[in-house]
């Protein structure tokens, strides 16, 4: 692939690119996502009758009004529910893919691409052109490699368990491969081994010129580095993912969750963190959650799983178990049944924000009584809204990268720390600002708790200020190069995108 081959398309992409303004998100109140007009401005109805020849017959153009449109017009955080599209291409190919791409550039219309669409921060909503790919969603066994189409989400990989291979992935079945890996990839087995995007060996990636190329260690190699942490949407649409998988079929897990009242919190840590600092094969993964739920309820729980028998695992949890759980379940099962055991289940959609910290270093007592405390004195107002704090678990093997060797900065850390807030739909703009005021506070004091500023791009803050180190610390310069590569022009754009300079 010859780079020169994007020149005769770049005067369209910079109008594009322009237009992709629109896509940014505001300030951290209530009033983030206000119903915007659809962005459609540059594409005439010929332009839309243009698109839908263009695309194969097993894709489908939806635009308002349209049947079919309501189901594909919103991603999952329903906080940006009001930012609805002028149309969304459901691609079943990489020529469709390509299509709408070149289309898109061509007549200026903004677009997001779109997997599983659970980006925090509605970064894969637009009022331009959804470009979704969640009809591609193969999931090929070859050898001890996994092929996903680029619409692939954790359910379809866990759905083709015949072949009992397997990648670290996420604990949501609806969220998309693509922007887990592209971010990075957090799941119960990124200490065993390694983070999502550590096992990734290719991807195909749209240019903004509508090139389809691959990149991997021997092809497009700075590409390929940038896809490994760099955050989706950057430097084009990822249609197709490579994994070195595991083989599984023979493997023991043992799962434990155990719940806690508030009360012995700094002890229940400070025993979950001996465990995870005496684990270097990285057997051991564990999420801590401080949670207070709408109805007043608050709790402490303790969620993972154990690479091997259950009478191993209760010897190293053995201390934590006398701290006296309200509620304990440990089994060993097989691995798929394990992975079952862990996943979420799927609940009503609400609307959500999350702001992160990724520390090198371990909770001190004092840190841990102050997300107590701060969970404690939650208010819910008449939302009934839950706040949270939940601690995942790093290090073993996703700390083995060196630091560069992916885009993925963060390999010292200790955790990835989520703090956030869910309220349903409708809920008053006031009562919405209390509660993010209310994830500003904890962000700050653990923020000075354990000095630090970096963020995980997978739970990205559009309140951020500096979240270009932020997310991918003395990376950023690179990135940028990679983007002056790949994108010269800027057609993939958002309010956190990689920029030019």
């Amino acid at each position: 692939m010859q780079i020169s081959r994007r020149a005769a398309l770049r005067r369209g992409a910079a109008v594009a690119g322009a237009a992709a303004l629109a896509q940014g998100y505001g300030t951290g109140s209530a009033s983030a996502a206000p119903e915007t007009a659809y962005a459609g401005q540059g594409a005439d109805a010929g332009a839309w009758r243009e698109l839908r020849r263009g695309l194969s017959p097993a894709a489908r153009l939806y635009r308002p009004g349209e049947p079919g449109y309501p189901a594909h017009a919103t991603g999952d955080n329903q906080r940006y529910a009001a930012v609805r599209p002028a149309g969304i291409v459901a691609c079943a190919t990489e020529r469709d893919v390509q299509k709408a791409v070149r289309w898109a550039a061509k007549h200026g219309v903004p677009f997001a691409p779109r997997s599983g669409g659970h980006n925090y921060a509605g970064y894969s909503t637009t009022t331009g052109l959804v470009i979704s790919l969640r009809a591609m969603k193969t999931v090929t066994p070859q050898g001890r490699s996994l092929h996903l189409g680029g619409g692939a989400t954790n359910s379809d990989v866990y759905a083709a368990r015949d072949a009992n291979l397997y990648f670290p992935g996420g604990r949501c079945g609806g969220v998309g491969v693509a922007g887990l890996t592209l971010g990075g990839g957090l799941g119960f087995n990124d200490r065993k081994w390694g983070l999502t995007c550590d096992r990734l060996t290719e991807t195909r990636v749209v240019l903004a010129d509508g090139t389809l190329v691959r990149a991997a260690g021997n092809e497009n190699a700075d590409l390929f580095w940038a896809c490994r942490g760099g955050a989706g949407g950057n430097f084009g649409i990822n249609t197709a993912f490579s994994f070195d998988a595991v083989p599984v079929g023979r493997l023991r897990a043992t799962v434990f969750d155990l719940t806690f009242s508030l009360t012995p919190a700094v002890d229940v840590v400070e025993e979950v963190q001996d465990i995870l600092a005496a684990d270097g094969a990285g057997d051991f993964d564990v999420r801590v959650g401080f949670k207070h739920t709408g109805d007043g309820t608050t709790s402490l729980w303790v969620l993972g799983q154990f690479i091997g028998p259950e009478d191993a695992l209760r010897r190293l949890l053995a201390p934590l178990l006398t701290l006296r759980p309200t509620r304990t379940f440990i089994e060993e099962r097989g691995f798929w049944s394990a992975q079952d055991h862990l996943m979420e289940k799927p609940g009503a959609n609400e609307c959500y924000a999350s702001k992160s910290l990724v520390p090198d270093r371990w909770l001190s007592p004092d840190t841990v009584a102050d997300i107590a405390e701060w969970t404690r004195t939650w208010r819910p107002g008449a939302a009934k809204a839950t706040g949270y704090v939940t601690l995942f678990a790093m290090g073993g093997t996703s700390d083995v990268p060196g630091r560069g060797e992916t885009a993925y900065a963060h390999r010292d850390a200790t955790y990835v720390i989520d703090i956030g807030t869910h309220w349903r739909p409708g809920t008053a703009p006031g009562a919405v600002n209390d509660l993010l005021a209310q994830t500003r506070t904890a962000h700050r004091l653990l923020r000075h708790r354990l000095d630090t500023e970096a963020a995980y791009v997978n739970f990205p803050d559009p309140d951020l200020r500096d979240w270009r180190r932020a997310y991918y610390g003395a990376g950023y310069e690179r990135l940028v190069e990679v983007k002056r590569r790949y994108d010269p022009a800027g057609l993939f754009r958002y309010a956190q995108s990689i920029g030019r300079s």
